[in-house]
């Protein structure tokens, strides 16, 4: 009895080892072929067709993926590229992509990308932006079973060699070139950075911005530039911060800093006289209203000098011909420097201030609104050249003394294009009143008019010299 039932244990832990075996090789075979029939799944038709649909999901476009070369577990495909007449905001053309799945995490029904490298990606403007891609062009149900593989993808960094858009309005007048991009994805989130290659901004001061580095951080909803570090083909340095929360009501704040930054055309001038300068400065954004942006900073103006410009270019030459003084022709300034502020088709320059000491000096403020010029400014020279004019301009001009300076205060008015000031209809009209006035002396002297009425005297002998003969 007692043998029967020690054959029986014997027999039952025969089982249990032949049935732990039986899992045993199963876990094996599973580990070494599912991986395996797993990637001869990836290298069909059908996984091809999913994956270009939900990348023209993601990318709001109609495309394909051209097929894909396995080795292993590394794949290659020559690229995916929008359709032509494809609908959506862009045409996305992917160059050249690589990358590799985590074998290990295939048993878990996880597919891993730990790396996505792309040789070149560009945009283009979609030929028809407002349309959106058809349903069934990206959202075509896979075949049974096929969605359901896996229970979740996973992407641990994306590298793009070069990122470049042209400027257009899709983009709103933003373009870049040869920019090398690197993406880190999370759930509802992402980081960025960005090395080399060129943006062109909307804005002309800001012009081509060589790109050192940048970093953007992406957490739903919000854009954070963490920090960015450029420089201008003229030389000089731009550096920003900030973050935009997109919205019925978008908000953003930031800061702009820049050092000897090249200005457009290499000059600045608001129809009195043209500065060709660098500037150094920074610019705080406060926030976004009625569509415009809404801050307020300072400039100084490095390297500067003092020409004449659009709307003075006989100003400064006809104080230096009365003055003598051929500086005022041009000069460097040792100071040059302004505050302003702006908001949506207003731009306020609340400071103006501008010198070179011993010869001149000019302080003021202007307001541009949309392409409209207005301003006043107080141009001082130095006392013995302001003395000069306001003789010569019979006492009408540069009365005012200040700080050693005899000032005069000039209108500003016109278009930016066409700015103007009315320094020279004042000054000519003040000396051709003295010149009248002095001739009308003269006239007097030589008619021997002796304490009489010298205006009588001198209508008398014009009269006599420039009336119509009598009849």
């Amino acid at each position: 009895m007692s043998g029967t039932s020690g054959s029986r244990r014997r027999l039952g832990w025969w089982w249990l080892w032949a049935g732990l075996g039986i899992l045993l090789v199963s876990a094996v075979l599973a580990a070494v072929f599912l991986p395996l029939a797993v990637v001869r799944w990836l290298e069909g038709a059908d996984f091809r067709r999913i994956a270009s649909q939900q990348l023209s999901s993601l990318l709001k476009t109609e495309g394909e993926l051209e097929p894909l070369e396995w080795s292993s577990f590394n794949v290659y495909s020559a690229g995916f590229r929008s359709r032509p007449e494809a609908a959506g905001p862009w045409l996305w053309n992917f160059q050249e992509v690589r990358t590799g799945i985590s074998p290990r995490l295939l048993l878990d029904r996880i597919l891993r990308f730990p790396e996505i490298t792309i040789d070149t990606l560009t945009l283009a403007p979609g030929t028809r932006p407002q349309a959106l891609p058809e349903s069934g062009e990206v959202a075509t149900s896979p075949k049974p079973g096929s969605s359901e593989l896996f229970r979740e993808v996973q992407v641990g960094k994306v590298e793009v060699g070069s990122f470049s858009v042209k400027p257009c309005p899709a983009s709103q007048g933003w373009g870049a070139k040869n920019l090398k991009i690197t993406l880190r994805p999370a759930k509802q989130s992402a980081d960025l950075e960005f090395q080399g290659g060129e943006i062109s901004a909307p804005l002309a001061w800001v012009g081509v911005l060589q790109i050192v580095s940048a970093k953007v951080r992406y957490a739903d909803p919000t854009v954070y530039l963490t920090a960015l570090d450029a420089r201008s083909p003229q030389g000089g340095g731009l550096q920003a911060s900030g973050e935009y929360t997109p919205g019925k009501v978008p908000q953003a704040r930031g800061r702009i800093n820049w050092e000897k930054w090249a200005l457009p055309g290499g000059r600045i001038g608001l129809g009195l006289f043209e500065i060709p300068a660098k500037v150094s400065g920074d610019f705080v954004l406060q926030e976004l209203r009625d569509g415009g942006v809404v801050g307020q900073g300072q400039v100084n103006l490095v390297e500067a000098r003092l020409e004449p410009g659009k709307g003075s270019e006989t100003v400064l030459g006809l104080l230096a011909a009365i003055t003598g003084e051929p500086r005022l022709r041009g000069c460097p300034l040792t100071t040059a420097r302004a505050q302003w502020s702006m908001q949506p088709g207003i731009y306020d320059i609340q400071r103006m201030e501008a010198e070179a000491p011993g010869l001149l000096r000019a302080n003021g403020q202007a307001r541009i609104t949309g392409n409209k010029l207005t301003g006043q400014v107080f141009l001082g020279l130095e006392k013995g050249l302001g003395a000069k004019v306001n003789a010569l301009t019979g006492g009408e001009c540069f009365r005012r003394e200040e700080n050693g300076y005899l000032v005069e205060p000039v209108s500003l008015y016109g278009t930016l294009d066409q700015p103007q000031n009315d320094l020279q209809a004042k000054l000519t009209a003040a000396m051709a009143r003295t010149a009248v006035r002095t001739g009308a002396q003269i006239l007097e002297n030589a008619a021997g008019s002796q304490g009489g009425d010298a205006a009588k005297a001198a209508g008398q002998i014009l009269n006599s010299l420039f009336a119509p003969p009598g009849r």
